[in-house]
């Protein structure tokens, strides 16, 4: 035991107490958060103001003034502020990303500032389009018959015609006011007050009740019963997998470079082989844990912290332990059997595909927690843990005690057996050099006495 903690404290201090892990799972992430808001800032599109005229033949009185406020520039929208923000988790969920859409489409949208709409003859079609193509006027617009009657029968045409060099922001503000304006014309004509039955159609908020079968209610949350599975199960495949794969690297390394067999002087394979599993546990859990006080900061600042209970942290610590062994000892079966990395590929096709099935599964689970699929594949290792993780998060209510006593069960028995298996396999493949062993090779490894 006491040389098991020595190889673990060693992987740990070796891997944690480095510049490059630092990097990786601190720098590396704060640096996308930075990019992605430098970007946000400093990578504006470069839109061309839409100036000059916009013509509009054959269009009434009222098409011309509702075309002429659909170019007109809209109004400045206070920025998004947490603080402002009241209601429900979900609702500020919505708000957030609702403002967010919002100044996205603003910063698409031309300046329209000095652009004008004008009603011309017919007669004029063809210099207007001459003044279009020259660049002296912004647009030209023709609206056929029937566009503007709310009861015929046929859609209609708008013909629009933009100048050569117009980028597709400009056509695409003109196409969408032209629409719009048609249907506010046919509003009008009908009596109508087009802003009043565009407020008229916004759906309003929606709060809704669960009825628990146990007699109480829950309030149902869009971002509980979707974001926070995904999250979960994203969470503990990214922290297994990249703890994993330290794991399978490092042992990598050092067969590459002999100090495997200086190792195994003072301690045996078994003892390498779990003290490395032990320290890159302690790794992932590092990892983990950084995640997880950035999810807390987030959860905090939206009031969602109910949405998760310590029941369900606990039973996903459980599963995070089981989902890291299973992991850890594909990624160790692999990395003792081959000399670099180059050769590891070969080995890493059939496990990825393995290991992505989590990701295939989430939207099926997600949807029925309790169906068919996922009640199988919480029992189908190497997948189960994480299926299981995605269950617990996406379930209405409680799964079942005795179902989640099983499972982790089960999934102990089988971390158990894929452990037995790595543990085969590194005691023959570690210190051999040369081709790497095929599948079928491993097989017969695990079988060698």
């Amino acid at each position: 035991m006491n040389k098991l903690l020595i190889v673990a404290g060693r992987e740990f201090r070796h891997t944690v107490l480095t510049k490059a892990f630092f990097v990786g799972s601190v720098v590396i992430p704060v640096l996308i958060v930075l990019v992605s808001i430098g970007a946000s800032v400093f990578l504006k599109p470069n839109i061309p103001p839409l100036q000059g005229t916009v013509a509009v033949i054959d269009g009434s009185d009222t098409f011309v003034e509702r075309l002429r406020a659909e170019l007109a520039p809209p109004a400045q929208s206070p920025p998004v502020s947490a603080p402002a923000l009241t209601g429900s988790p979900d609702d500020m969920v919505k708000e957030v990303l609702a403002q967010s859409e919002a100044a996205a489409s603003a910063q698409t949208r031309p300046d329209t500032s000095e652009l004008q709409v004008e009603s011309r003859d017919a007669s004029e079609l063809e210099q207007l389009k001459a003044d279009v193509r020259s660049g002296k006027a912004g647009g030209l617009v023709v609206v056929e018959e029937g566009v503007e009657d709310p009861t015929a029968t046929a859609r209609g045409t708008v013909s629009i015609w933009v100048a050569p060099k117009a980028p597709p922001s400009h056509l695409e503000l003109i196409e969408d006011s032209a629409a719009r304006a048609a249907v506010d014309t046919r509003l009008q004509n009908l009596g109508l007050q087009p802003d009043v039955v565009r407020a008229a159609m916004r759906g309003p908020r929606t709060s809704v009740t669960r009825l628990e079968s146990g007699g109480g209610e829950k309030q149902e949350s869009e971002a509980a019963r979707m974001l926070l599975p995904m999250g979960f199960m994203m969470l503990l495949w990214i922290v297994t997998f990249t703890g994993g794969n330290y794991l399978m690297m490092s042992t990598i390394e050092e067969k590459s470079t002999r100090a495997m067999e200086v190792l195994l002087s003072a301690v045996s394979p078994t003892q390498l082989l779990a003290g490395k599993i032990l320290g890159f546990a302690g790794v992932s859990a590092v990892m983990l844990g950084m995640y997880l006080a950035v999810a807390a900061v987030v959860m905090t600042v939206f009031a969602a912290l109910d949405l998760v209970t310590l029941g369900d942290l606990a039973l996903a610590g459980v599963f995070f332990v089981l989902a890291y062994l299973m992991v850890a000892a594909i990624m160790a079966g692999i990395g003792s059997a081959v000399s670099d990395i180059t050769e590891a590929q070969s080995l890493m096709g059939p496990a990825m595909v393995i290991l992505i099935l989590p990701m295939l599964l989430m939207p099926v689970v997600t949807e029925d927690p309790n169906g068919t699929i996922g009640m199988v594949t919480s029992f189908i290792p190497p997948v189960a843990p994480f299926v299981m993780v995605l269950r617990i998060a996406a379930s209405p209510e409680p799964l079942p005690a005795l179902e989640v006593a099983a499972a982790i069960g089960w999934s102990v028995a089988c971390a158990a057996g894929m452990i037995w298996a790595a543990g085969r396999v590194f005691r023959v493949g570690v210190l051999m050099q040369g081709k790497a062993p095929s599948p079928l090779e491993l097989l017969r490894w695990i079988r060698y006495r």
